[in-house]
């Protein structure tokens, strides 16, 4: 079958209108050929130059956003401290203003590797060379880059990298003011990974002139010659008609057709795609897309499998292999939606490891690990082949039995306690014995309605096991939740979630600080306190309620964001510092950082200072030493509190970056004795400040024990002796009376 070229279709057109409009169409032509060529020439001159000056305008203002991108301190931050990196090209550039809207920034090294996972790499090298702007193709769209050298300071001795402005070209070039140029037709003939200097971009410009009024002038010329040739074109449009229908118009449809159906088969190859066209051009079409979807076919297949591939790893824990958090709410929102039509047995089983706080400390953070990986392949070997083991939290696990009794959810409990027991433990060089406490909740097939309280009571029913005396296995009932009551269900437990869920509960009490020797009020103590129920409860309440629920970093942001509000307050006199205590668990959570962050806008009036309690359970320590660099660089001062109770082991002033070291009341009470004990406190006191740590005494209630710490070399006080915590209506008056 011979096939004819479109180019060819379009000769035969064009001869058959030239041979009937030749005597009229030679006139017209004739006429019209000066005027058209002189407005062409004009508009198509005025376009270029337009269009030149947007673009240069373009590039000017993208320059200029560079280098203030370049001069932003924020900048230069992100070099030295990149952990807020996606924070800040997502939300801070935006709300600089510094950057147009739909445009994009990444950073680089001065060796051109991205400083994290970037959105866009721009074509060529990044590295090198002076500030330069150009334009490129990318995925089928045309990109403005700008590349700017970030330096350290203003007077670019050091090179920390490279920051790339993107903005997407078109978009940019229409916004111009064109009286030549129609800016929605607008385009740009570039090819993909072209990368083209601004001032050259007009010549790659394709677009449509505004109509004029020498081309509506020109139009009208042009009309009352076509109205002569109407009559002699009407048999040409005729056969023009015919041979496109039957050579274009239905071949394309068929293609449309094809086309569709492809769509709605997703993906299954359409064998009418194999039949040729007559038309050269419609039959390259027909045969690209012909190939293109048995491509498709394959890729769809193997999208299937990978697609199965990803949902079995978003849903498993990375470090035990067990189902993660995500698929246990999964597991269980299904079991509780089919429960009513379908009941049956169900026990509810949580696991958590004894003691695995200590034993992380004391034996390193990878110990920790294997010892979570051993105890998860014991309860996997210990469950049956149906049941799934779910890692809901640090070292807890859980599991959801159906159609199994209280007797048989006890029996499988037991199998698990034996098969962690057996675990090699000591062949990683763990001498205490590891145990795990379960807790056991159960849902009897004709009571279905109990099963969303489950967790609740598993949980009441672990927390029981974890007490002194009781069995390691405790099946919730009457008597378990009885002796958990003032776990769960005390006033201070109540307290301290309803303080959590509604701001406004945590009030901060304010114990003033003295520097020595002069006794000069340098800074308060915030201390945390909870108003329930018309009653004032304090620390010693509800903080061990936090510990027990591991609620720590979600109350210290609830004490940060009470603390900003009486900052805000301006209660508070300038020049008074604020110290506040963290707990060491809130020092490796990015949410808590970020609040701290934000506090520090502060600084300038109220100094700053972040007391560290609980050292020793500090597990990250490379996470905390780096977020603690990042404190101190936004003006925080470090101290480690309550020195000299608990673990509190040396190792933690070597490697993290503290300031001041604040001695715990018991050691300062030694102090006044005369004895072993106060010599040793004496000496090591002297040591630290020797060793350059600002040392600050607390708990100080007598003038003897103020003058002894005096001589020691501490270098602030606290204590009833010089003040007791006040509330913030009562700092101003209490400043003023403290003024020499």
């Amino acid at each position: 079958m011979k096939r004819v070229a479109l180019r060819h279709l379009a000769l035969l057109f064009m001869a058959t209108l030239v041979g009937l409009t030749a005597v009229i169409g030679g006139f017209a032509y004739l006429k019209s050929r000066e005027l058209a060529a002189l407005v062409a020439q004009y508009s198509a001159t005025g376009a270029r130059r337009e269009l030149d000056a947007h673009i240069a305008r373009l590039a000017d203002a993208l320059h200029k956003r560079g280098e203030a991108l370049a001069r932003w301190d924020e900048t230069r931050l992100q070099f030295v401290s990149p952990e807020y990196y996606a924070f800040w090209r997502t939300q801070r550039v935006r709300d600089s203003g510094l950057l147009p809207a739909g445009a994009a920034v990444e950073l680089f090294r001065p060796g051109g590797e991205a400083l994290a996972s970037p959105r866009f790499i721009p074509p060529g090298r990044i590295a090198g060379g002076a500030p330069r702007t150009f334009a490129a193709q990318s995925g089928g769209r045309a990109w403005l880059f700008h590349v700017v050298a970030v330096h350290s300071d203003d007077n670019r001795q050091a090179l920390l990298g490279y920051g790339v402005i993107r903005e997407e070209l078109l978009p940019a070039v229409r916004q111009g003011n064109f009286h030549f140029i129609d800016p929605a037709t607008l385009d740009f003939a570039l090819a993909d990974g072209e990368m083209l200097d601004p001032r050259a971009l007009a010549a790659r410009a394709r677009f449509a002139l505004l109509p004029r009024e020498e081309q509506r002038l020109y139009e009208r010329l042009l009309t009352q010659t076509v109205l002569g040739l109407s009559g002699i074109l009407l048999f040409g449009a005729v056969l023009t008609f015919w041979i496109v229908n039957r050579l274009l118009v239905k071949p394309m449809r068929h293609l449309a057709r094809q086309i569709e159906r492809m769509r709605a088969n997703e993906g299954t190859p359409l064998r009418d795609l194999a039949k040729p066209l007559r038309v050269v051009e419609l039959e390259e079409i027909r045969s690209s897309l012909y190939e293109y979807q048995m491509q498709l076919a394959e890729l769809h297949g193997t999208l299937a499998i990978q697609n199965q591939v990803f949902r079995t790893q978003a849903r498993q824990d990375a470090l035990t292999r067990c189902h993660n958090r995500r698929a246990y709410e999964e597991d269980w929102s299904r079991l509780v939606e089919s429960l009513p039509a379908a009941p049956q047995d169900v026990a509810y089983l949580l696991f958590d490891c004894d003691r695995f706080k200590p034993i992380n400390d004391t034996y390193g953070h990878a110990k920790g690990d294997r010892v979570l990986v051993m105890i998860a392949d014991a309860l996997v070997m210990a469950l049956r082949a149906q049941d799934r083991l779910y890692r809901i939290g640090g070292d807890e696990f859980a599991t959801i039995l159906t159609h199994t009794t209280a007797a048989q959810a006890k029996q499988i409990a037991q199998r698990c306690q034996a098969m962690i027991e057996a675990a090699p433990f000591a062949e990683l060089g763990i001498t205490e014995p590891i145990a795990v406490s379960i807790g056991i909740a159960v849902c009897p097939r004709e009571a279905p309605e109990r099963i969303a309280a489950l967790p609740k009571q598993a949980d009441i029913a672990m927390y029981s096991a974890k007490q002194p005396g009781h069995h390691k296995i405790v099946l919730y009932d009457e008597v378990a939740r009885d002796a958990t009551d003032t776990l769960v269900a005390s006033r201070e437990t109540s307290a301290l979630f309803q303080a959590l869920a509604k701001p406004g509960m945590i009030e901060m009490a304010y114990q003033p600080i003295h520097a020595l020797p002069s006794r000069r009020l340098d800074y308060f103590e915030a201390l945390a306190r909870i108003r329930y129920a018309g009653e004032l409860l304090m620390p010693q309440g509800f903080l061990p309620v936090v510990a027990s629920r591991r609620l720590e970093a979600e109350f210290d942001l609830a004490v940060l964001m009470a603390i900003e509000g009486d900052l805000e307050s301006a209660q508070l006199p300038a020049g008074c510092g604020v110290s506040i205590n963290l707990s060491a668990q809130s020092l490796a959570r990015p949410e808590v950082v970020t609040q701290l962050l934000e506090l520090s806008r502060h600084a300038d009036r109220h100094p700053l200072m972040l007391e560290i309690t609980e050292t020793s359970l500090i597990t990250q320590i490379e996470d905390v030493r780096s977020y603690l660099d990042l404190l101190r660089s936004s003006h925080y001062k470090i101290a480690m509190d309550d020195f000299g109770t608990g673990y509190s082991p040396m190792r933690y002033l070597v490697d993290l970056p503290v300031d001041s070291v604040k001695f715990d009341i018991s050691l300062v009470r030694k102090l006044a004795e005369d004895d072993r004990a106060a010599r040793i406190v004496a000496d090591f006191a002297r040591m630290m400040a020797d060793a350059g740590y600002a040392l600050v005494a607390e708990g100080v209630e007598d003038e003897a024990v103020l003058a002894r710490v005096a001589a020691l070399g501490f270098a602030h006080v606290q204590g009833f002796l010089l003040g007791r915590p006040m509330p913030l209506a009562a700092l101003a008056q209490h400043c003023a009376r403290a003024q020499p």
